[in-house]
């Protein structure tokens, strides 16, 4: 068995678990802290590190080496040696990226323990108590899907390790595809990427089960409020170095580095920060990158759109019943699990833990076929591979926002239309979908964050003549023109920072509906 690709295995699973160790212990913190405490300005520091969900892997890495890379401007200004190079600047950026998505999975972990169980452990034991034995006993298993969406995250990207020279599995892949082997390597095994990615999609598919939707209803009641006490503003003085940390410190560098003007002194270079070319830098990004921004938001917008529509599909007929006639329905309010739902699962997992390399090179030898002239011409002519390759990776969240917003669906509405004789698709169509109208643009909206973010899917499969922002911005970032890639990503940021807003604005919005409504299960897994 080859060596080399065994220690390519390894160096996954090592990359993966070193993430894990730094992102989650932070993360989690943060969480509590945000989620379940008094902690001051908590609702700021959720909105920041939300920000920070939403900015594709390759800006933080491009964010981190703008400042403490090999050319970053600390390294320069400082001539020290770089301080992110290597393994340590792959596990410091895959780490940090990985926080906010801590924050959110363990948060709703915190936020979704029953406060009935709280209030009743508090006749018996103190708060102290109560947290330990209560509140973090039942969100325990929030940080296992934390490590398990960190490890696949981290495992199927190549984005950092290629820029920082780590060799992956899913690195190597690119690489090969991208330049040819190493001189001397022979092919990859087969053996060790089939055990890598079956692991991954054993893990999709347990954290897909984790992420689902529970029988019970979700209870609306008030969650209890830990008082932090002394340790209040001590905390807090914590948290901003964190968030600090996670969100000024990266934009503070693009902005920096976008400002820097390189001026001769004799024999030499004088390097200072200039407002008005920062600014000329991140407002004219847009305009000099605008068939790359167009390219970008067109491919997304139509995989995002895909996505959502292919989601609500699976979410509608994976309830129960939910595929029956109107009779039926009525004759059989507690219809038996179907396969639908088990493939539903499995589809989300797939797509969810495949590394994206490996989704490329999969359409690749779909579509590549020389032999079948209208599947070559579809590859080379048309937008078909990048849109396949993205609407892999943004189906599986859209899968998992529009199967909890449907589950929520009154089952009395459901059962009405069912009277008046409406079948499933019009069910669906006139009943479920217009009750759940923000359910359906926040699915959206994430798909196309999802889509906007990716690289290591669609950079093996985008035809001539096509450029993505993404694509661009990585030559870029190996090309060393470091002022330019400052303000590209600078306006990137700028542009990503809207979007976990207008999520939070739709996630609100669905949240008091469903409260005013009422929110009665249609279906549990």
């Amino acid at each position: 068995m080859d060596a080399r690709t065994w220690s390519l295995a390894l160096n996954t699973v090592l990359l993966s678990g070193a993430a894990c160790a730094i992102s989650l212990p932070v993360g989690a913190m943060l969480a509590w802290l945000l989620v379940r405490t008094d902690l001051p300005a908590r609702r700021a520091g959720l909105v920041a590190a939300g920000l920070m969900l939403f900015v594709p892997l390759y800006l933080h890495a491009a964010a981190w080496q703008a400042g403490f890379g090999a050319l970053g401007w600390y390294t320069l200004a400082t001539g020290s040696g770089a301080w992110l190079s290597g393994w340590t600047g792959a596990i410091w950026v895959h780490a940090l990226a990985a926080v906010p998505w801590v924050v959110l999975i363990v948060g709703a972990g915190l936020w979704l323990v029953e406060p009935e169980l709280e209030e009743q452990a508090l006749l018996d034991g103190s708060p102290g108590q109560v947290f330990f034995s209560v509140t973090l006993r039942s969100a325990a298993p929030a940080v296992g899907v934390a490590a398990v969406w960190v490890a696949i995250a981290t495992a199927g990207e190549m984005a950092a390790t290629d820029l920082f020279v780590v060799r992956t599995y899913a690195e190597e892949i690119y690489t090969r595809f991208a330049i040819g082997p190493p001189p001397g390597a022979g092919p990859l095994a087969l053996v060790p990427g089939v055990v890598l990615t079956g692991a991954l999609v054993l893990g999709g598919v347990w954290l897909c089960t984790r992420l689902l939707p529970a029988g019970r209803p979700i209870t609306l009641a008030r969650r209890r409020v830990f008082e932090l006490g002394t340790w209040r503003w001590p905390l807090a003085g914590l948290v901003a170095a964190l968030l600090l940390l996670l969100v000024a410190v990266p934009v503070g560098n693009l902005a920096y580095k976008a400002g820097i003007i390189v001026t001769q002194s004799g024999a030499e270079r004088v390097r200072d920060f200039s407002w008005l070319k920062m600014l000329a830098m991140v407002g004219t990004a847009p305009w000099r990158y605008r068939r790359e921004l167009g390219s970008s938001l067109s491919i997304a917008a139509l995989s995002a759109t895909a996505a959502v529509a292919l989601a609500t599909l699976l979410g509608w007929f994976s309830q129960r019943g939910a595929w029956l006639s109107g009779k039926r329905l009525l004759q059989h309010r507690e219809a038996p699990r179907t396969a639908v739902r088990w493939a539903t699962l499995a589809l989300a997992a797939v797509c969810l833990a495949v590394p994206g390399p490996l989704v490329g090179l999969g359409l690749i030898t779909l579509l590549n076929r020389p032999e079948v002239p209208q599947l070559a011409w579809l590859y080379n002519r048309s937008i078909l591979a990048p849109w396949a390759a993205l609407l892999i990776r943004a189906l599986p969240i859209a899968v998992l926002v529009m199967w909890h917003a449907l589950r929520t669906v009154p089952r009395e509405m459901i059962d009405a239309a069912a009277v008046d004789g409406a079948g499933s698709l019009r069910r669906l169509v006139l009943v479920a979908l217009p009750n759940r109208l923000p359910a359906l643009a926040l699915a959206w909206v994430v798909a196309m964050a999802v889509a906007l973010g990716d690289l290591a899917a669609s950079v093996m499969v985008l035809p001539p003549g096509v450029d993505t922002l993404s694509r661009r911005i990585f030559g870029l970032l190996h090309s060393g023109q470091e002022a330019e890639v400052a303000g590209i990503c600078l306006a990137l940021v700028l542009l990503f920072a809207a979007v976990p807003l207008l999520t939070g604005w739709l996630a609100v919005r669905w949240g008091r509906r469903a409260a005013a409504v009422g929110s009665r299960p249609v279906d549990g897994v």
